[in-house]
């Protein structure tokens, strides 16, 4: 296992620009969890093993954005019924006498604690879609900050700079989250982890937020002690596995180390410092930073200083260059060249990429059928991607027919189609497929539709969600997105697709 240095010291005084009122740019590492330089790297895993790893985190993160999107979706239309039925609606569990008002720690948390729980109370709560008992309200001051996302289904690991002077986070760079939070010391019930904890006593510009402030009132919910107007913002985030993260909302300089040699900081950025945090979290990463399109991501705080944009670069996982992946923002998020651009949906999913699908072409003319316009998340975080059964089917029908070479099972039975490969032509390639993203035209290389298994094994790296979906929702996985660069520019809602060597950037 390869070892890492999660928090060493790093003194940036005058070498920092410290990014406030002019625009900058900027590139830093984007390390998958199986890259050298991962400390999840494990050479003794074979490449079996591996892809059905993925495979299965795939899946997991799949259902849980799924619930997650149309949990929101079952909230904005419950919001009359919750004013008729607010009686009805189960009590949200009070979290701040987890997070003293003082510094008095350590403390211990209560037996009688009600914490969420994967089996008996869902996250967020939903009941059944033919009870009359409504969803509680994610507005609702007392209700916890909770999201289905699996705590440990990622794949790509960023480096932040937090405090002064600063120390180093290995965190999980995710675009399916916002709140950007760390492991903070002194800790009630954390998760074992490599790395010490951040201590923000010895941090000169951290500085917890009151409730009172803007920041605050922008979590989903939070939880005040309301006898004082300066009284600490605590946030809440359960996970869909029974994970959970509690801690003070604060502010703290982040600061990156860039590709290029130099240092950026930008000052107040608001983030979790957590107290408590335990459940399936792996103990080398230390954190999460949220890249969605909520008003905490870290994309949305930055905002003007990065011109409201980032992008990404991710190397396909089979190449022989161990190059990393690469996160861009502000200027350095453009690409000029053979761009397809297309607009995200206007619809009330703030934190989600949303685009549509409008079609699918296998090679240059093989069409599928009439296909119902369904929503695609665009997700680093998911591996493969999904569709719904009456477009997968057709194109798996299209697939065996177009690629002559025998049809295989996979052992997990967790691939649609899979292909031997012993007897493969050396001059074999499989097709493109081209996905219609509203106005965006992506053609998929084989490397982005198919996953090499074994030695003698390739399938589809694109499955059904029938199991994690009735809504025909899809995703698009971080396969179908390796050498494109992936620019998102939240001011004008644009995501755009620019074919790329990725391990060039």
């Amino acid at each position: 296992m390869a070892s890492a240095t999660l928090f060493p010291f790093l003194s940036i005084f005058s070498l920092t620009l410290l990014a406030t009122a002019s625009a900058v740019g900027f590139s830093v590492e984007l390390i998958h969890r199986n890259h050298p330089k991962s400390p999840f790297y494990n050479p003794t895993i074979s490449i079996s093993d591996r892809v059905h790893a993925e495979v299965q985190r795939s899946h997991a993160r799949a259902a849980a954005l799924r619930r997650t999107f149309f949990s929101q979706l079952r909230n904005d239309m419950s919001s009359t019924a919750n004013t008729k039925y607010s009686n009805l609606s189960p009590p949200a569990p009070d979290f701040t006498h987890l997070i003293p008002a003082d510094s008095s720690f350590p403390y211990t948390i209560p037996s009688d604690t009600p914490f969420p729980s994967p089996a008996d109370s869902p996250i967020p709560y939903l009941p059944p879609a033919d009870s009359p008992f409504p969803t509680q309200s994610p507005a609702s001051p007392n209700a916890p900050i909770e999201t289905d996302i699996i705590a440990n289904s990622f794949d790509y690991l960023v480096s932040i700079h937090l405090g002064t002077p600063t120390r180093e986070v290995i965190a999980i760079a995710d675009t399916g989250s916002d709140l950007i939070w760390v492991t903070c010391k002194p800790c009630a019930d954390c998760y074992k982890q490599d790395a010490p904890l951040f201590n923000p006593a010895t941090s000169s510009s951290y500085a917890n937020l009151p409730c009172s402030t803007k920041k605050c009132n922008q979590l989903p919910s939070s939880q005040c002690d309301n006898s004082a107007s300066d009284s600490k913002c605590i946030y809440q985030y359960g996970y869909g596995d029974g994970s959970q993260t509690i801690g003070n909302l604060a502010q703290e300089t982040v600061t990156f180390n860039t590709t290029s040699g130099s240092t950026v900081g930008f000052p107040k950025v608001a983030f979790g410092c957590s107290h408590v945090a335990n459940g399936t979290f792996e103990r080398h990463s230390a954190g999460l930073v949220g890249l969605g399109s909520g008003p905490l991501s870290l994309v949305s705080q930055l905002g003007s200083s990065i011109e409201h944009r980032f992008s990404y670069c991710l190397v396909p996982y089979d190449s022989a260059n161990i190059t990393t992946s690469r996160l861009s923002f502000g200027s350095d998020a453009i690409s000029s060249h053979d761009v397809e651009i297309t607009t995200m949906v206007d619809i009330d999913r703030e934190t989600f990429y949303t685009v549509t699908l409008d079609g699918i072409t296998v090679g240059k003319n093989n069409t599928l059928g009439p296909m119902e316009r369904s929503y695609m998340i665009v997700d680093s975080g998911t591996t493969l991607t999904y569709l719904d059964s009456t477009v997968l089917e057709p194109l798996v029908e299209l697939l065996a027919k177009t690629i002559h070479l025998p049809q295989v099972e996979d052992n997990e039975k967790l691939l649609p189609l899979c292909f031997d490969e012993s007897n493969v032509e050396s001059d074999f390639v499989y097709p493109d497929i081209t996905l219609q993203l509203g106005k965006a035209t992506v053609t998929l290389k084989p490397y982005n539709a198919f996953r090499k298994i074994n030695d003698k094994m390739t399938c589809l790296a694109m499955t059904s969600n029938n199991d994690i979906s009735g809504d025909n929702l899809s995703i698009l996985g971080n396969i179908a997105q390796q050498n494109f660069h992936v620019g998102f520019d939240l001011a004008s809602k644009k995501i755009s697709f620019a074919p790329a060597d990725c391990t060039k950037y």
